[in-house]
Order: C-alpha cells, then structure tokens, then sequence
C-alpha cells in the first residue's frame, strides 16, 4: 500500500513538472524565441537592404571585370594600350578589385550583430577563394580586410568616427577619379602598389589564373545570391559563370 502511495506521490510530482515545464515552454519561452528569431531576421534584412545596392554593383563589377578577363585572356588590356593608355586596364580592375573589398568588409560589420551564419559563410568562401593558392594574383586573408577598409570613405560627425559607429549616409567608396590619381602618384601607398602588382600578374598569366578566376566568380556569384534573395537586381549582373575548362579547352583549339 505504501509503495502504491509513493508511486502515485511520485507519479504527481513528476507530472506536474513536465505539466508546468511544457506550460512555461509554450506560453513564454517558444513565443519569445520565435518572437526574437523574427524580429532577428527583420532587422538584418532592414539593415542588409541599405546596404545592397552598392554591394551587389561592387561585386557583379568585378565579376564581370574577372569574366572578362578571363574569356578574352586580357586582350582588353592589350587595346587600352595600343590607344595610348596602358594603365588604364590595370588600374581600372585593381580599383574594382579594391572596391568589392570594401563591399565585403562593410558587409561583414554592419552585419556581424544579426546572427547570419550563412551570409558570413558566404564572405569567407570569398575570403578564401582569393587567398587560396599559389602566388600569382592571390591576396591574402588579411591584406583583403586591409584594402577594404583603406578604400571606405567615412564622414565624422563629431569625434573619431568608425565603420561601426558611422550611420549609413556618411560612409562610401573612394572615387574612382582619387583612386586612379593616387595610383600615378611616385609615392603612391603600399597597398595600392600591392594592389597594381597583383592585377599585373594576373593580365600576364590569364591561363594560369583560370582556376582561381573560377573559384572567385563562385564566390562572388554565391554572396550575391544571398545578398539579393528576390532576384531584385540580377539585371545588373548577366555575366554567365567562368568555366575554366572550356576556356582551356576553346585556347587548345588551333585558329
């Protein structure tokens, strides 16, 4: 009889426990929780929409760029220079190159409080696809994070302003027009000779670049896919993807 009672004590106790847990998990810890994953989602789409629009044009530019390259085996760079300005071509991809820098590390603060593993998962296949590899046209992991915060522009309004702390509208790009001037500059700065080097040496080895050039073009395309879930401003970028392969096989073929 004893053992019956204390079977039934127990059998109450237990029950009301998971009776007053599953309350507490319905009524108020699911809700909250449901409640601050929307509220989560919203405002990193409220913040990823201010910056979209010259993210995703700083990246298809690039892409594009790269394509280009690609495909045509730097003959673009070769007519510039035929026409009497031969570090246009250089200059002009190095800039792009710079300015989707910037896009990425923008990206990447501005959205590090809104815990978006897969946008961030996005940036380090960019990171990687650019520092993986031999040298050539390689940046390295840091020298990337370097770059794009030498080429943002911020505005202070009153003490030292940060890419954190800056509100949208007082942050840009460097000018193209500032960009190619200080690079004709005989003391221009370190990064930016880093810079001219690496595109240097990827217009004079294209073929040997495809494969990176590939894993680039993925990435970038995969960010700007996740950047532009709606497809909003896929007309901005048309560019079909680089395959290697076929580029290979197209230069093997005699002319």
């Amino acid at each position: 009889m004893n053992e019956v009672f204390s079977a039934a004590v127990v059998g109450g106790i237990v029950g009301t426990f998971f009776g007053g847990f599953s309350k507490f998990l319905w009524e108020r810890w699911l809700p909250d929780w449901l409640t601050w994953r929307r509220t989560q989602r919203l405002e990193r789409e409220h913040q990823l929409s201010n910056l979209r629009a010259p993210a995703f044009a700083a990246l298809a530019d690039l892409r594009g760029r790269l394509r280009n390259i690609a495909e045509d085996q730097g003959a673009n760079a070769q007519f510039t220079k035929a026409v009497g300005e031969p570090d246009y071509y250089p200059y002009s991809t190095a800039f792009l190159i710079a300015r989707a820098f910037a896009a990425q590390e923008i990206i990447r603060i501005r959205m590090a409080p809104y815990d978006y593993a897969d946008l961030y998962r996005n940036l380090e296949g960019l990171i990687v696809a650019f520092s993986y590899g031999k040298p050539g046209f390689q940046f390295f992991r840091l020298e990337q994070r370097e770059i794009g915060e030498r080429m943002i522009v911020t505005a202070p309004r009153g003490g030292e302003a940060t890419l954190a702390t800056t509100d949208l509208a007082s942050f840009s790009y460097m000018a193209l027009s500032e960009f190619m001037d200080a690079t004709e500059q005989p003391d221009r700065p370190r990064w930016m000779r880093t810079m001219c080097s690496r595109v240097e040496s990827l217009l004079a080895n294209p073929v040997e670049e495809l494969d990176r050039l590939q894993a680039i073009d993925e990435a970038l395309t995969s960010l700007m896919g996740l950047i532009d879930t709606k497809d909003k401003w896929k007309v901005v970028d048309r560019q079909p993807p680089i395959d290697a392969v076929s580029i290979r096989r197209g230069l093997a073929q005699p002319s």
